[in-house]
């Protein structure tokens, strides 16, 4: 049985990922991008979709009702400057990896800490290639200035 307090944290990382997956569509529905980048774009999508379904399923009828608005909004009026697609999307998983890394540090539950965990990961691999879509800087890949969503 989950606590009210990882309760509240696995909601606040399940409404970040259908924020997340939100973006995405957003995206993808623009087909703007190569056939190589748009499969990308439809891959990730895909992956904070099922994030957030996994989420639902642990949470069952706690589970996060609605995206996190206030995330959804800041990188969809980012998004209206197309010339930096790349850059806000690796903001959008940045911010993810350091609100999901915040949580995992709270919760109380080893096993729902190894499953943000690997949700994690994968969005460290997807915020590393986005990055070099945009420079070759490897620092841009391995530093997260992002800030957490959630305070601990």
């Amino acid at each position: 049985m989950l606590s009210e307090t990882d309760i509240t944290l696995l909601v606040a990382a399940q409404s970040l990922e259908l924020a997340a997956q939100d973006i995405y569509e957003v995206v993808v529905s623009k087909k703007s991008k190569s056939d190589d980048e748009q499969a990308l774009l439809v891959l990730m999508h895909s992956h904070h979709a099922a994030y957030g379904q996994t989420l639902n399923g642990v949470l069952s009828k706690r589970a996060a009702t609605r995206r996190n608005e206030e995330a959804y909004t800041k990188f969809f009026v980012m998004l209206s400057d197309t010339s930096k697609l790349w850059s806000t999307l690796l903001e959008l998983e940045n911010t993810a990896i350091a609100t999901h890394t915040a949580i995992i540090e709270s919760l109380s539950s080893a096993k729902n800490a190894a499953l943000l965990a690997s949700i994690t990961t994968v969005e460290a691999r997807h915020a590393a290639m986005l990055a070099t879509l945009i420079s070759t800087d490897l620092d841009l890949a391995l530093e997260n200035p992002a800030q957490a969503l959630v305070t601990q």
